[in-house]
């Protein structure tokens, strides 16, 4: 979080935007101040901590990303570097590419009659092994997290609308009490005229009549300002349970949509609909792969050129030169370069738009804590304190993670 050396010298944008609805997956998080007094320590702090919180939660996952992106990026040039090749070169590398390919298709016959998984998910996975348990951790995590947060959604939606629903209870009994206490007071009146008019009229002593009028009339009167203090008070406790409401909404609906990238981007990546499919799928690959093992130690025309593929790519300057073992045939077939880089691109464009929500997201909530430092500049030393503080817990937990 190094960019907080900078924060008070740089102008913050100042926009709150509207609460995220489940669904809106690419929204930016909102802030919501209208109803936060500053002024107030605990609320304060509690505010500020949570933009804190949303910082670093975009910075580890931009960390993540970019790693994810250059790796992309990196096939990308790859591909690049194998089109501007000399004719030469590319004919020497498609005519062993082509060698690799024949016997590929003479071992599929093999294959084929096990009807185990088909070449093109064995391909698929081959290329992304390294990351497929992994990657089913990751997914049944996720899948399992994306059930809690909707589950934690539903329950703070039903609880935002109860207290709304309360608050307008409450200001209606704030009116009806306040009506109540005027009619209370006009039937005091009232009464007290008739009183007034037999004591003159017909001579009686009405001592009793005035003092039970008065008396009846304060203890209701009483009563009614009790309620009304009570409603009162229920109402300001009302309000803060409602700012945190919304501040617990931003922070599960910022890591549903983080979730929920996260869960389409695997599913992209592995190319299945859930954690169930690509377990079958890697129980399949696991099973294929021993028997294409066996194939392969009994082939070495296969492995020989192999080497000769790789060491023809070393020298092309490709840098993930075993990557290309799985994709010969994108060397041969223009169609399946184009393919394979239309994948590569929508993987890139995924992880752009992904980059570019969490930075919008650190950025919006470094703007809101900038604005809320120039805005009551004399908070400045505290949330300052709260910035070093979270930093050095970040720091604190990045050396325990290495």
């Amino acid at each position: 979080m190094s960019f907080w050396k900078r924060i008070f010298r740089r102008k913050g944008k100042n926009s709150i935007p509207g609460v995220i609805e489940e669904g809106e997956e690419q929204a930016v998080p909102v802030f919501h101040r209208e109803n936060i007094s500053i002024h107030n320590k605990q609320e304060r702090e509690q505010y500020i901590r949570s933009a804190l919180e949303q910082i670093a939660d975009a910075e580890r996952e931009l960390r993540h990303l970019e790693y994810e992106y250059n790796l992309v990026t990196s096939h990308l040039t790859d591909i690049e570097e194998l089109e501007r090749l000399p004719e030469m070169m590319r004919m020497e590398i498609r005519e062993v590419a082509e060698k690799l390919c024949t016997i590929e298709e003479t071992q599929a016959v093999y294959k084929r009659k096990k009807n185990r998984i088909s070449d093109e998910e064995f391909s698929r996975i081959e290329q992304v092994e390294g990351d497929v348990e992994d990657g089913i951790r990751k997914l049944v995590e996720a899948e399992d997290y994306q059930k809690l947060v909707k589950s934690d959604m539903r329950r703070l939606n039903g609880e935002y609308h109860a207290y709304e629903y309360r608050q307008e209870e409450l200001e209606r009994e704030l009116k009806n009490a306040s009506g109540m206490a005027m009619i209370c007071f006009g039937a005091l009146v009232a009464c007290l005229i008739i009183l007034f008019i037999l004591q003159t009229a017909l001579r009686l002593d009405m001592k009793v009549g005035y003092v039970l009028a008065i008396g009846i009339a304060a203890a209701v009167i009483l009563k009614l300002f009790l309620r009304h203090g009570d409603a009162g008070r229920e109402i300001v406790r009302v309000e803060r349970d409602i700012n945190r409401l919304i501040l617990l909404q931003n922070t599960v609906k910022i890591r549903y949509v983080n979730n929920k990238n996260l869960l389409d981007y695997l599913c992209m990546k592995f190319h299945v609909k859930r954690a169930a499919d690509l377990q079958t799928i890697w129980d399949k690959y696991t099973e294929e792969k021993q028997e294409r093992e066996k194939m392969e130690q009994a082939s070495q025309d296969y492995v020989y050129y192999q080497k000769e593929f790789l060491k023809l790519l070393r020298q092309a300057r490709i840098k993930d030169t075993s990557v290309w073992l799985h994709q010969v045939r994108a060397v041969i077939e223009e169609r399946e370069i184009m393919r394979l880089r239309q994948g590569l691109v929508g993987r890139r464009k995924a992880l752009r738009e992904r980059l570019d929500y969490n930075r919008e997201l650190a950025r919006t909530a470094q703007a809101e804590v900038t604005q809320i430092s120039r805005k009551y500049p004399r908070y400045k030393d505290e949330i300052l304190g709260l910035i070093s503080e979270y930093e050095k817990k970040q720091k604190t937990e990045g050396g325990v993670r290495r």
